[in-house]
């Protein structure tokens, strides 16, 4: 494809929540983000705009900033609630044809198996439209929720997720695409010699296999990841189809797409399947007056106990 031919790939990233650190406070907003309409309506809106994914980021804990205290989050609707993601994008699929839905999901506090499970699940429901943002957890206050007093040193954290995703893809092609006949004449349901055992061995998992659902359509469902440090980049460029990235320089952003395209051929991948979205925040107006003024109207709204929760 030709460079004036090439388009721009676009994904909302959305909480399954509350929208922004103060978005909810905006008179026009809506605030029934507990129902199922709110995430239909978005998924229709996307749908309508030509939005290649949604994906909705997660945490497994509310958020505790200030001293230690959850007040700012619950106070001022700082990072929560925080809906489980996975019933959310089904919700948004089933109201949709085209869009690509995508839920964050730890391997710091979740099981091979069981993941490897529902995105093949929801690929299969979908037609092909999953996706999996991979993270690894990122406070204590999580690890606190799991029996644990502080979060792994970020190495073995990777180490992990490495190990999760070795599993959790074995699991998916543990079905040959042809595995399944479902042939009424003959009796035939599946060939058994097209079905396979993992028995994945590691540090961290055991996983016998074979997956109790049949591969996936895309095989994998879209990877996503967004790692920073110098060990998370490089899990991205090992795993991700897509890598979402957020900077604060042209220069910055130019620096960071050059490294992953060349870390992502050091792993023998074709750095052009490797797509990088970096976040904007689009604030639309008729005149550009208009959307400067919509801009002020939401930082107006911006509690300073709030953005000082988020920030910490």
């Amino acid at each position: 494809m030709s460079p004036s031919r090439r388009r721009m790939h676009l994904a909302a990233f959305m909480n399954a929540g509350p929208q922004g650190t103060a978005g909810w406070r905006h008179p026009q907003a809506a605030t029934d983000f507990l129902s199922a309409r709110y995430y239909t309506d978005i998924a229709r809106t996307l749908e309508a705009a030509m939005f290649d994914l949604a994906f909705i980021p997660d945490s497994l804990a509310v958020p505790r900033s200030l001293g230690a205290t959850f007040d700012p989050a619950v106070r001022w609707g700082a990072g929560t609630p925080r809906l489980d993601p996975l019933p959310v994008i089904t919700l948004m699929a089933a109201v949709t044809r085209h869009l690509g839905l995508a839920a964050t999901v730890s391997t710091g506090y979740n099981q091979p198996y069981n993941l490897a499970r529902s995105f093949a699940t929801l690929d299969h429901l979908t037609g092909g439209r999953a996706g999996w943002n991979v993270v690894t957890s990122f406070q204590d206050a999580e690890a606190q929720n799991f029996g644990e007093a502080k979060l792994p040193a970020r190495d073995s954290r990777y180490a992990r997720a490495e190990e999760f995703l070795a599993a959790t893809t074995r699991l998916w092609d543990s079905w040959a695409d042809d595995a399944l006949v479902v042939d009424k004449t003959s009796g035939l349901f599946g060939h058994p010699d097209r079905v396979e055992s993992v028995n994945y061995e590691g540090e961290f998992f055991r996983v016998q296999g074979p997956l109790g659902v049949p591969r996936p359509p895309q095989g994998y469902p879209v990877i996503i990841q967004a790692g920073a440090s110098p060990t998370g980049r490089d899990f991205a460029a090992r795993w991700a189809d897509v890598i979402f990235c957020s900077h604060e320089s042209l220069a910055s952003a130019v620096d960071f797409y050059a490294d992953m395209k060349q870390r992502a051929a050091r792993h023998g991948r074709d750095p052009e399947q490797l797509k990088i979205l970096t976040a904007a925040t689009p604030v639309v107006g008729r005149t550009h007056a208009e959307a400067l003024d919509k801009h002020h109207g939401f930082e107006d709204l911006v509690v300073s106990e709030a953005g000082l929760s988020r920030l910490a």
